[in-house]
């Protein structure tokens, strides 16, 4: 029989509750890691993975954490499960370097049909404060004019909206709170930079509150950072098995496309 491994964290002076055991699955006890690649398609689309900040760019921090570090350490875990599926997978960076937000936007946009993802780490002045969420936009920025010429006029080409993240957030998010039992946060709609430019579904992710002890206490463990990756990998490969076929009947207005158990809770 396969051990199961046991991670234990005592945190402050709790009484009663001050101990906790979080349980780690190896991930070959994991159905979805040794599921075959989705039946009956064929052209997979490039799966763009953004680890949040780098080079001078430390993000957050906080319990001996850099977010930097949490964000590249845990996207290069998401594209090693993803590649298991012979998705194409892009790092937006492979190390610890600076790149932009438009750059990061750039490479997303780079790929004729991609699922973009970006995942950062959260903090608060209340180290009480925890859980994961998940963030898409409710509107893109507009795109660049794209022009032909023909003849004497310029004839701009029609392109259908882009879907706005919402359902791939709603994935991810779902799956991040099965693997992880931390607290819902829910999903949100917020103009953030890369979710409102890249033009394919885009979505951001907290995965955890580096000032929050008992999340601090985990994430310094590589078996949850391993489970955050496949959380976050178990999300995306069930956003993609959720798209229509090509050429699929448009949905029946009214009826919805995606997870709707997941919302935001703190209004």
């Amino acid at each position: 029989m396969t051990a199961v491994r046991h991670t234990f964290a005592c945190v402050g002076l709790i009484v009663l509750a001050g101990c906790f055991t979080f349980v780690m699955v190896p991930d070959s006890e994991l159905p979805w890691l040794a599921a075959p690649s989705p039946a009956g398609k064929t052209d997979l689309p490039t799966v763009v993975i953004d680890p949040g900040h780098g080079g001078n760019d430390g993000g957050a921090s906080a319990n001996g954490l850099v977010e930097k570090d949490l964000t590249l350490d845990v996207a290069k875990r998401v594209a090693e499960a993803l590649k298991g599926f012979d998705f194409p997978v892009v790092l937006t960076r492979p190390d610890d370097r600076y790149v932009s937000l438009a750059e990061r936007a750039a490479q997303g946009n780079d790929h004729p049909d991609s699922i973009f993802i970006s995942i950062h780490f959260n903090k608060h002045a209340d180290d009480d404060v925890s859980g994961v969420e998940a963030f898409y936009t409710e509107r893109k920025a507009p795109a660049e004019d794209d022009f032909s010429w023909m003849g004497i006029f310029n004839v701009k080409q029609p392109e259908p909206p882009p879907e706005t993240g919402e359902d791939l957030a709603s994935f991810v998010q779902t799956s991040l709170v099965l693997k992880t039992e931390l607290r819902n946060r829910g999903i949100k709609s917020r103009g953030l930079y890369v979710t409102r430019h890249v033009r394919r579904p885009a979505a951001l992710v907290e995965a955890g509150f580096l000032s929050n002890t008992m999340e601090a206490v985990l994430l310094k463990n590589p078996d949850y950072r391993q489970r955050l990756a496949a959380g976050i990998a178990e999300g995306i490969l069930s956003y993609y098995r959720s798209r229509p076929a090509p050429n699929a009947p448009p949905a029946t207005p009214g009826k919805p496309s995606g997870p709707q158990l997941v919302r935001a809770q703190l209004e």
